[in-house]
């Protein structure tokens, strides 16, 4: 079963981690704007990214936060898993980077 994230709510965590630099703390940026009703889901969705993912984008959001709704799904875990795989590299040779400069 695919689960999406409401729109303004993709819109509101995309700004908010972009500009932070992490979901959870993106999600405070932008808390005030969150429907309550939609507040406690996110929040637990930002803190899933940033412990099992390391990041998301506007292109693949809609993958995580159906990933996030059904744990037991393997082949979207699998993909979770495939993109996390690659933030992770992407930030190590970020760091190697900033280590040489």
């Amino acid at each position: 079963m695919k689960s999406f994230i409401p729109i303004y709510a993709k819109t509101l965590l995309l700004q908010g981690s972009s500009t932070t630099g992490t979901f959870v703390d993106g999600f405070f940026f932008v808390e005030e704007k969150i429907r309550i009703k939609d507040a406690s889901q996110l929040f637990d969705f930002c803190k899933w990214i940033d412990q099992n993912v390391g990041g998301g984008s506007s292109a693949n959001i809609d993958l995580l936060f159906s990933a996030f709704k059904n744990p037991s799904n393997q082949e979207l875990q699998n993909q979770v898993k495939e993109i996390a795989d690659k933030i992770f590299q992407i930030k190590s040779i970020q760091s190697k980077l900033n280590q040489v400069k």
